[in-house]
């Protein structure tokens, strides 16, 4: 039995990871979890930016590889993002035996599976500073890792899952060979990468590690983060890359999903990002020349956070560029037609999984379905909204649940915590979930039939 249990959650856009005391599950209490601060830069200490730039003649990591980006936008150049994208595709092997294109390795030496394995060395070595930085965490102990990932798409669960230990492990052992230097602002020397990458690949065992699935995570911190739990959930998680929608069921000690109610809708965070940056274009009047707008584009790419956040919370936003202005109002975002085909789809695919777990609730004899939005976009008025809508029929009642609850205003947070906490609530929830929850434990699948916790996919 170990001491704590890590989840690692490596988003398209950022990376997060939780540890919380194993067995927390049972005995919950805020002030024993330990969200870590992965971040020595950027705009929160908990969010790691999931960014891999390949320079002249060295590897940036996180927040600097994409500075470095927008640095050399103008060359044609890009940083390498959507690591889950690339995880989910049906034909892994190949994917990541692909050479990168030469937008990101433009010395054509990198396949993208080297970038990945980089990267998740950045990753592990970022926890480790953070474990090593918490008070707690540094008195030592034992830990458990586990990862969270979405229910893969491929029909192959449990092969994507020894793919992923693979690659952690591949990782890992790069970490171990270059140590701190990975952490280094400026990044890592080609020199030392082709010095160690190729031994550590070679001598990687797979990590052991467990998997859980997203929308499990989800409703494992939920029914230990929040008072009342209920028996039936559904979930809408909406990140940088896709909108996720799962519906989950607890029977005593377990938690199924009901994987006939599964949605991923491919617009998410990203694809707002591209309705406003449009909008704006469209306003803007005074750029009509492609350099104009050229330069408006890459301004709004750099301030798109703070755009949308003020879009989504104060209903507009204004963007200051050369002496100029313009205003964008959610409204304006909301007249979108793009945005509004999408508003309609996320309808569809939310009253789909809702009419399943409410019927699978009805048939067990309970009154209640949870519904509670996690990710980066869980905030959003839209998203807000339609769980909060009032259903016609009276039974199960659907019960709302706030993205974030009152213990992560703790005074110990800083103040970090709160505004991103439907961000981290896959990795607080993959961190406090009990073993019965996992889609896979130790690094090693479960056999096709095994029916304890999540079942693996089968399409």
């Amino acid at each position: 039995m170990s001491d704590w249990t890590l989840c690692i959650d490596f988003g398209t856009a950022f990376s997060k990871a939780a540890v919380a005391p194993s067995g927390a599950w049972s005995r919950f209490d805020p002030a024993t979890l330990r969200p870590l601060m992965l971040s020595a830069e950027g705009q929160n200490a908990f969010l790691l930016d999931s960014a891999v730039f390949v320079d002249e003649d060295r590897v940036l990591f996180g927040r600097a590889a994409l500075n470095e980006a927008d640095e050399q936008a103008d060359k044609k150049r890009a940083a390498l993002r959507s690591f889950k994208t690339l995880l989910s595709v049906s034909d892994l092997d190949r994917a990541l035996n692909t050479n990168a294109p030469a937008t990101i390795d433009p010395h054509r030496i990198f396949q993208m599976r080297d970038l990945i394995v980089l990267y998740l060395a950045y990753l592990l070595a970022s926890i480790e500073r953070a474990i090593l930085a918490d008070p707690t965490l540094a008195q030592g102990g034992t830990f458990t890792r586990r990862y969270a990932a979405p229910a893969w798409r491929s029909g192959d669960s449990a092969g994507m899952h020894d793919v992923i230990v693979r690659l952690f492990g591949e990782a890992e052992a790069f970490r171990a060979a270059v140590g701190k230097r990975i952490l280094a602002p400026d990044g890592l020397s080609l020199r030392a990468i082709s010095d160690a990458l190729p031994k550590a690949m070679e001598r990687a065992e797979p990590l052991e590690m467990g998997l859980i699935f997203e929308a499990t995570a989800a409703a494992a911190y939920t029914s230990v983060g929040l008072e009342g739990s209920g028996s039936h959930m559904i979930v809408v998680d909406m990140g940088a890359g896709t909108t996720d929608i799962a519906a989950l069921a607890r029977l005593g000690p377990r938690t199924i999903e009901l994987p006939e109610a599964r949605v991923t809708l491919k617009q998410a965070g990203d694809f707002i990002d591209r309705v406003i940056a449009n909008r704006v274009l469209e306003a803007a009047k005074w750029a009509k020349r492609q350099d104009a707008r050229t330069e408006l584009w890459s301004t709004l790419m750099r301030q798109m956070g703070d755009i949308k956040e003020a879009v989504m919370a104060d209903g507009r936003a204004t963007l200051r560029n050369q002496g100029r202005s313009v205003t964008l109002s959610l409204r304006e975002v909301e007249k979108d037609e793009d945005f509004r085909e999408f508003q309609k789809s996320l309808r569809q695919a939310y009253d789909h999984a809702l009419a399943i777990v409410r019927d699978d609730a009805r048939a067990r004899g309970r009154s209640e379905v949870q519904a509670i939005a996690v990710g980066g976009g869980a905030s959003s008025p839209f998203i807000q909204d339609l769980i909060r809508r009032k259903i016609e029929s009276s039974s199960p009642r659907v019960i709302p649940r706030p993205a974030t609850p009152d213990w992560a205003h703790a005074r110990e947070f800083k103040g970090n915590l709160a505004p991103v906490f439907p961000q981290l609530a896959i990795a607080i929830g993959g961190a406090l979930a009990p073993d019965s929850m996992l889609a896979a434990r130790g690094g090693i699948s479960p056999p096709a039939n095994d029916r304890s916790g999540i079942p693996v996919e089968r399409d």
